[in-house]
């Protein structure tokens, strides 16, 4: 009888459980959802496409699409940025505590806040790092160009291999 009682409750726990991860995955979905809409940059949802859809498998050098995409890491990619809606879509908690700056982070505060993000809710799932630094050369330009520590133009070189050569020195330099 107490092992029945047993299994029953844990039954209930795992249901609560279940109940309030849907929840948040509905929370991330809508959030996503806007996120969609208010992105006018065609390159930054091309980006997100190829580094979060699709993986490569580098012996057959084959490209397949992803079953599933890391939904907090896209959504946290453009949390600093959407701090208000982020709160009024619930998803706020998840990052909050990542991101050091007061408002719009500064350039190296964004990349400083990716490391975190990575950290805590990376899926162990490869990226394509050459898709990933292209992806975030574009959020950082669209987002961040008028930050006090934004790049100064390179002669010669396009606008988006600057962003791009930035963001690669702030991650590996």
């Amino acid at each position: 009888m107490k092992k029945v009682q047993e299994e029953a409750r844990q039954a209930k726990q795992v249901a609560q459980q279940l109940k309030k991860d849907k929840a948040i995955n509905q929370q991330f979905a809508q959030f996503l959802a806007f996120l969609m809409q208010e992105i006018g940059n065609e390159q930054i949802i091309k980006g997100i496409y190829d580094t979060f859809f699709t993986t490569v498998d580098y012996k057959t050098n084959i490209t397949y699409l992803r079953k599933n995409m890391n939904t907090i890491v896209v959504v946290g990619l453009f949390y600093p940025f959407y701090l208000e809606q982020a709160q009024a879509f619930g998803v706020d908690a998840h990052f909050s505590k990542l991101l050091n700056a007061k408002g719009h982070p500064t350039i190296r505060e964004y990349v400083s806040y990716l490391q975190e993000l990575s950290n805590h809710y990376h899926d162990n799932v490869p990226i394509n790092q050459s898709h990933f630094i292209t992806l975030l050369a574009y959020i950082i330009r669209e987002y961040l160009s008028h930050v006090a520590d934004a790049p100064q133009l390179v002669e010669g070189e396009s606008e988006i291999d600057t962003y791009r050569n930035l963001t690669y020195q702030y991650l590996f330099g």
